[in-house]
This record gives C-alpha cells, structure tokens and sequence, in this order.
C-alpha cells in the first residue's frame, strides 16, 4: 500500500511539471501561497541536473517542457553547458524546447516568442515581453544551487550616450547573472525578468557619410529601453552559461506582459 501511494504521488509530481501552461488566468501580480510564483498563464520550463549524461537520441518536440543538464558543471569540473534561445520567424509567437539533451554535447536550444518593430521612425511601445520568475528545487544542500550568466552579441556596436567606449551586449542587460540557492528550507521564487531584457543604443552610423557619428549615440542611431531582448533585430545570439553544483531542478516560468521601447534616436 505505501508503494502504490508514492507511486500515485511521484506521478502527480511527474504531470504538474509537465503541464504548467494549464493555470487559468492571466499576467496576474498576485503571489500565491502555494510555490511562490505569481498567478495566471504561463511557460514552464524544468532544467533538470543528472548525475550521468542521457543518451537517448531525440529529446526535441514542441511539446517538450524539460532539458537536461550534468548535475556538476562551470570551471571547476571543466565543463561548461550554454542553454541557447533563438527565435523562429515561422513561429513568433510560441515557446519550445528544439534541444532538450545538454548532456551529450553540453548545449540545449529553447525557442522564444518575439515581436520586431515595423517602423523604427516612428519607434514602437508597449512590445510583446515577459516576467520571468525562476526556483530551486529538488534534494536540499548548503551548497546546491546553480548559477546562471547571460551571454549575447549584436551584429552591431553597442555605444553609449555618454561616451564610455568598449561596451558589450551584456553591458545593456538589465541584469546580467543570478545565482539560486537549494538551502533546507521552503524553496524560494526570484525574479529574474531583468536577465531577458536590455536598454541601450546601437550605432547604425555610416562610417563613409557619417565617420563623425560612428561610436557615439546620436541621431539614426537604434535605441531600445526595458525591452525583451529577443525583440531586437539585430541580436546575434544569447545563452545562459548553466553552472550547475548539485541542483536537481531549475524551474523557470514566463507570464507573457508587454515592456518597453525600440526606435530611431531623433
């Protein structure tokens, strides 16, 4: 009898991380009670750390809500996992998980919704963005916990209004790292909206007609605030460097809301 009723329990376990898109709602901002993430529709996605790498040959699909990650990585074990997002313009408005295996080649690939601004001119508000919330979960340690930096590049130069020079892509995310923490204790929701979105100003100067214009931001110049990252154009790339130290389960969750600015300085 104590063996069936674990394996009713494992196995409600198993569907409420699988089918976390089914809350009723939506965009809510009230905490609830229960796990500590806001109310309302959302994106769920289960970084899950393994202690051996899975070898099974297929884990896309668009109904995949889970990746796989070695329970052990970052510097000190000389393995390091990149969780790559991408968009695809044939499907802009959906999430899905194209790789979930970062175990056999230490990289996964999860697909994003976006939105593109049509008219720079005139500059676009108010775009399709998301509040993202993330907590550890899984075995409890002094120690368990995992890190995750953000990684990305523009196709073009990052400037700055006030002339500060050698900037990077990282330097216009709102928030570049956090670290979640497996304690034992209640489990605890962060979050972490800020490592998906930027502010900043690309330079869009010709260096032939404008050479006075190139590494400063200034007229013509793409300048973009508070924005889902994903909505800019010209991004190139972006990752999560996954630096895992025993963590079991990273849960990470998007409730889809609007944000932001992209447009043509005047």
């Amino acid at each position: 009898m104590k063996k069936l009723l674990f394996s009713i329990l494992v196995g409600g376990l198993v569907l409420s991380l699988g089918y976390g898109t089914a809350l009723a709602g939506k965009n809510a901002d009230t905490i609830t009670k229960s796990n500590g993430f806001p109310s309302g529709r959302h994106f769920n996605l289960n970084i899950i750390g393994v202690p051996h790498d899975k070898e099974v040959p297929d884990m896309t699909g668009s109904n995949r809500h889970t990746i796989f990650v070695p329970l052990q990585s970052g510097d000190d074990v000389g393995r390091k996992i990149k969780i790559k997002y991408v968009v695809d313009p044939a499907d802009p408005d959906n999430f899905r998980v194209v790789d979930g295996n970062a175990t056999d080649d230490n990289e996964a690939i999860v697909q994003v919704p976006y939105e593109y601004c049509l008219d720079y001119d005139a500059g676009c508000y108010e775009m399709l963005s998301y509040d993202v919330y993330a907590r550890a979960l899984g075995k409890p340690g002094p120690d368990v916990g995992a890190i995750v930096t953000a990684e990305c590049e523009y196709m073009l130069e990052v400037v700055d209004p006030a002339g500060n020079e050698g900037l990077t892509c990282e330097d216009t995310l709102l928030m570049g790292s956090f670290d979640v923490r497996r304690p034992g204790k209640k489990p605890i929701t962060e979050n972490i909206t800020d490592i998906f979105r930027a502010t900043g100003c690309l330079d869009m100067s010709d260096p032939i007609l404008d050479p006075d214009g190139v590494g400063v931001c200034n007229t013509g110049d793409l300048e973009f605030r508070d924005l889902w990252i994903f909505n800019i154009e010209e991004l190139d790339s972006y990752m999560w460097d996954y630096d895992n130290n025993g963590l079991k389960l990273l849960q990470v969750r998007f409730y889809e809301t609007v944000s932001g600015y992209i447009g043509y300085v005047q």
